[in-house]
């Protein structure tokens, strides 16, 4: 029996009758038998008249009281501006700003048809990083010289750090050191400290930052030619400490 409906929509007879239905967006999404009691109306989102046939690239909408076609380019794109991946989710032609084109692996930027290398980028990434790693070839260089002192003519390592440096600078200005002093050194020994021990180890400090200056220096003008500056190995060439 054919259910048949009246101009405001409602069933003058029961029975089923195949309908069909969209999603909460409104887009076509299958066809389905649904029983209908009389003086009763359609579910919502189900409609009396077929939709048109598929067509690639385009959802079927319903939109007016009727079945339309609407582009549909939902998927993963890139961003132009920002290279960014996005997820596009609304219907409707896709927007100027996004691209299926994925970047590439190095800093890039949009040429109105392709991505293409940021040249500008690249040289100010670089920049950073070979500043980066001046500061760590720094740091290196002031760890290692607060990593002890060896006065060679008794064979032992005192304290360079800077607590013991400014001990040993007051002591430079005295116009004599206590007699019998003893100094503690790195070795946990006690040692006879006199002038003589005290302007070897002056000596023997400032020869080892002038070695440890250049050595830093030198690091420095490697890593500014090398293409990765964060991967440059600055582990070589610095005066040995204690703990060497």
């Amino acid at each position: 029996m054919t259910v048949t409906f009246n101009q405001d929509g409602f069933a003058e007879t029961s029975g089923e009758i195949t309908v069909y239905c969209t999603d909460n967006q409104g887009i076509y999404s299958h066809s389905t038998t649904e029983f209908v009691s009389e003086g009763g109306s359609l579910s919502a989102g189900s409609y009396l008249d077929a939709p048109p046939q598929p067509k690639q690239g385009f959802v079927i909408v319903r939109a007016d009281n009727s079945w339309q076609y609407q582009a549909d380019h939902r998927g993963t794109y890139y961003s132009k501006e920002t290279g960014e991946k996005v997820e596009h989710t609304a219907l409707g032609e896709l927007p100027d700003n996004l691209t299926v084109l994925e970047p590439l692996a190095e800093p890039c930027k949009w040429n109105g048809t392709e991505w293409v290398k940021d040249e500008a980028k690249i040289a100010e990434i670089k920049s950073q990083q070979q500043a980066e790693m001046w500061e760590r070839i720094k740091q290196k260089r002031h760890d290692n010289l607060r990593g002890g002192v060896f006065v060679r003519s008794i064979g032992k390592w005192f304290h360079s750090n800077d607590e013991s440096r400014q001990q040993y600078t007051f002591m430079r200005t005295l116009e004599q050191l206590p007699p019998n002093m003893q100094w503690k050194t790195m070795e946990n020994a006690f040692v006879p400290f006199n002038k003589a021990i005290l302007d070897e180890l002056s000596l023997q400090l400032i020869a080892d930052e002038q070695a440890d200056f250049a050595n830093a220096e030198r690091h420095k003008h490697l890593m500014e030619q090398v293409e990765n500056p964060l991967n440059y190995d600055f582990s070589d060439g610095w005066t040995t400490t204690f703990t060497e």
